[in-house]
């Protein structure tokens, strides 16, 4: 069990230390404060560590401490005024960490980027808001799923604006990639998928089963144009769903909210929000947040676009923890996804995840980013995808016959969308509908 800083202000209890355990809490107090400042956050390099002058020492604890809190996760949470729960987060980060399921980890990686490459050549041009740069978020929703399936949870709830929403609709909600190109096709444009741009608007559902077989129904909701307006509609279908199910359903039901870097500092309605996350008639024990941080927005870089270091901490007005984590170490992302559940199903309390990437195209696919950042583009267009450096780093066998598979997987669902005679619908009202008027919608 880690020391902790409450051990050595205790009456009587940091007088049975020697010198050299105070030391190490001394340290160790200095980096789980501000190591997360430090830390190598960026993939690219362009958002550099900030040296904290309480760090500035070499010693044999600085560097066991510097490795668990300055390498690619930076761990927010000495501002939680609960000693309990900073002691929690504290044991978890400097405790050994779980094994990953790096094989399927590949997979994911591999399906998200061979999906939105698919959709790139096959409809060069149209808006779709890609994932590539942050494909390492189908693993951490993975995860969550997973764990959250584990604690008995039966659905997940969740909102997000555009960003990675087609691949989430196929990889999370499950939905058969030829029903997402069906969006991109010239068929039935008055059918209930629609036309134009609301492909990454509309929600969807659909089952996810976990590598552990649980079955955890997915509800992402609809969102419209306006970014973080879908927050306070996912909290209040959550909360619905919860108390539909009476004493246990804070476990049952899971939200999840995904938001852009910009928007999360800059759109009022966040802090809205998370302002409702402990009070009696809005909870809903805990909301995780996911910030899809390309440390942009728009064409605007961090340095211009908040007034803090990282857009998560308006989060910190309030005892919620903030874990920002470098999205090409995949496996801390994995790792960090279980911390997240895990503190939120053991404390009933909101938690930020802030997965740090870039984007490599524009704000959408019609922008030419080269004109306003062109020494990160130039980086970018160097820079290989995330399924080529994992597999390189965890040294997988048969690769590019496993991209050949998928490729063709994606490239036939594709061919068969164009021949569809109307788009398929993404989402079927739930069963508890049934004896209203009228029953189903059958479109």
């Amino acid at each position: 069990m880690a020391t902790t800083p409450e051990t050595i202000a205790g009456t009587g209890a940091g007088q049975d230390l020697d010198a050299a355990a105070h030391e190490r809490e001394r340290v160790f107090h200095n980096f789980r404060s501000w190591g997360y400042l430090e830390a190598d956050l960026d993939p690219l390099g362009f958002f550099h560590p900030e040296p904290h002058p309480d760090l500035a020492v070499d010693s044999e604890f600085a560097r066991e401490a510097r490795n668990i809190y300055c390498e690619t996760v930076g761990a927010e949470f000495m501002h939680i005024a609960d000693p309990e729960r900073r002691r929690w987060i504290q044991e978890r980060m400097e405790s050994p960490q779980g094994s990953v399921d790096q094989n399927a980890v590949l997979d994911q990686l591999i399906r998200a980027e061979l999906f939105e490459q698919v959709l790139q050549q096959r409809y060069l041009g149209s808006k779709r808001f890609s994932l590539e740069g942050m494909t390492s978020f189908i693993p951490l929703v993975d995860e969550m799923l997973e764990t959250a399936g584990q604690k008995g949870a039966v659905e997940l709830v969740m909102g997000m604006s555009h960003r990675g929403r087609l691949t989430v609709l196929v990889q999370v909600a499950k939905r058969d990639p030829k029903e997402i190109f069906a969006g991109f096709e010239d068929v039935d444009p008055r059918s209930v998928l629609g036309s134009g741009d609301v492909k990454y608007h509309l929600g969807a559902t659909g089952e996810y089963v976990t590598r552990s077989g649980a079955k955890i129904h997915i509800h992402l909701v609809s969102n419209p144009s306006h970014l973080e307006a879908v927050d306070p509609v996912t909290e209040g279908r959550t909360r619905a769903k919860q108390d539909r199910a009476g004493a246990d359903g804070k476990s049952k039901y899971l939200p999840l909210l995904v938001h852009g870097d910009a928007a999360f500092a800059g759109q009022g309605i966040t802090a809205e929000t998370i302002n409702y996350a402990d009070l009696r008639g809005y909870t809903v024990g805990g909301t995780i947040h996911v910030i899809v941080n390309n440390l942009m927005g728009f064409t605007t870089v961090v340095g211009d676009l908040h007034s803090s270091r990282f857009s998560a901490q308006i989060a910190r007005r309030q005892g919620i923890p903030i874990f920002h984590v470098n999205s090409e170490d995949v496996d801390a992302v994995v790792r960090v996804a279980r911390i997240a559940v895990d503190y939120r199903y053991r404390f009933g309390s909101d938690v930020v995840v802030d997965l740090i990437g870039y984007r490599r195209h524009g704000h959408s696919e019609v922008d030419d980013p080269t004109i306003t950042q062109p020494l990160r583009y130039r980086a970018i267009k160097d820079h290989p995808p995330l399924w080529e450096i994992y597999a390189e780093d965890i040294g997988a066998k048969d690769v590019q016959e496993r991209v050949k598979a998928i490729r063709e997987e994606l490239e036939t669902a594709q061919k068969a969308a164009g021949s569809l005679t109307k788009k398929p619908v993404l989402r079927e009202l739930p069963g508890y509908w049934d004896g209203y008027k009228g029953g189903r919608y059958q479109p």
